[in-house]
């Protein structure tokens, strides 16, 4: 049983958040309800009340209790904050450091992990100052849960329906049973494509947007490990606590990691290019006048996935297999090839869980033989599953 404050803000799926508060309570959670004004306009304080038989928080100047200050005390108390709904207005005044509701007010006197689940409009969830807000705040360590696509209150079928409310209540509930089971461990993983220069101003690369190497690095330095994740380039903030170190080529990202061959869980999830232009041109490449063709020649780049399989020593290592077709026969090809303890497979064929996409889907295939499926899902929580499936295969 865990101490859990549901925080709900101004939106249509607010209605959604008297169901996950109920939920929690049937599985054994105390919930506190905490409500902005907004809110207000959508739900009342009364049908948390009656759900979850406790004071609901509307203002921060109305103390029903003189011997502590409420908006500090509810922090305390918590084990988690989860915000569902949460609306635009409310993730830029917390990136902004605006505090001018009870809600917002016990997120800043908070220190215990917070989730968020936007809901808004698929324009409004496409904003850039939007996602720079979610960004900015998924640096400072807050968690958020993707929103999915479906019929908004507004007539569009798009992305910006807040999750579903089992999704939300089963990542609320991983985040209170997630142990420290790494805590002295070193984690190494690689995230994001690479790039192979062919003259100063054009290489070549892939679609990668490194999203589910920085799920799996967060969620690796959840349980305490020590995470050293190597980056191709990227647009993705730095997750809290992991050291970044940013490459560019598949050479650079080669050399990163047999600098930190001494971890003993390497995960590596870059895409990689398996070939590089044999000659780099100083200077820019011009056409010339008649010609319709050019011709690169290639030459194999270091295959990292190799090395670290020959060189692991203890190192219990995991690769991932992209493929667009026979993606079982590849995966399984390679994890005996590469001496990998474990490939996780998906289908990139697949846009909905191809690569830049926000949801994946996988197979995890161990060298004993043993399978992990995982269905379609937001990858920051899947990065979570992967990492628990990891431990348990590995520890145990």
């Amino acid at each position: 049983m865990a101490n859990i404050v549901i925080g709900v803000t101004g939106g249509i799926a607010a209605y959604k958040a008297i169901d996950l508060t109920s939920k929690l309570i049937q599985a054994g959670h105390e919930v506190r309800v905490v409500l902005t004004d907004n809110a207000l306009e959508f739900v009342t304080p009364l049908a948390f009340q009656a759900i979850g038989r406790n004071h609901v928080y509307t203002n921060t100047f109305k103390e029903e209790d003189p011997s502590v200050i409420s908006h500090i005390k509810i922090g305390e108390w918590a084990d988690v904050i989860a915000v569902v709904p949460v609306t635009a207005n409310t993730i830029g005044k917390l990136a902004n450091g605006i505090y001018d509701n009870m809600l917002l007010n016990v997120l800043a006197a908070n220190t215990k992990p917070v989730v968020m689940a936007p809901a808004m409009n698929v324009h409004m969830y496409n904003q850039p100052a939007v996602r720079r807000n979610i960004e900015l705040l998924m640096g400072e360590g807050y968690h958020f849960i993707d929103a999915e696509s479906g019929f908004l209150a507004c007539g569009y079928n798009a992305k910006g329906r807040m999750a579903n409310v089992p999704e939300i209540k089963a990542y609320i509930e991983d985040m209170l049973t997630v142990e420290r089971t790494l805590a002295g461990k070193k984690v190494l993983i690689t995230a994001g494509p690479t790039r192979e220069a062919i003259d100063p101003i054009r290489y070549l690369t892939n679609h990668s947007s490194g999203k589910m190497g920085y799920a799996i690095a967060e969620a690796a330095t959840a349980r305490g490990a020590d995470v050293v994740l190597v980056s191709g380039p990227v647009n993705l903030p730095a997750p809290p606590g992991v050291t970044v170190i940013d490459v560019e080529s598949t050479a650079d990202m080669f050399g990163a990691v047999k600098s930190h061959m001494d971890a003993d869980l390497g995960i590596f999830t870059a895409a990689v290019s398996d070939f590089t232009p044999r000659d780099v041109q100083s200077s820019k490449m011009k056409k010339s006048e008649g010609d319709d063709q050019l011709s690169i020649e290639l030459k194999k780049t270091q295959d990292i996935l190799q090395y670290a399989g020959d060189h692991k020593g203890d190192m219990f290592v995991v690769g991932f297999a992209a493929e667009t077709d026979n993606v079982r026969k590849y995966a399984s090809a390679k994890l005996e090839k590469k001496n990998a303890d474990c490939i996780v497979m998906n289908d990139v064929s697949n846009k909905e869980i191809g690569m830049n996409s926000d949801d994946n889907e996988v197979i995890m295939l161990f060298s004993d033989g043993f399978e992990q499926p995982y269905p379609k899902m937001d990858k920051q929580a899947l990065g979570v599953e992967i990492i628990g499936t990891i431990v348990k295969r590995w520890q145990g």
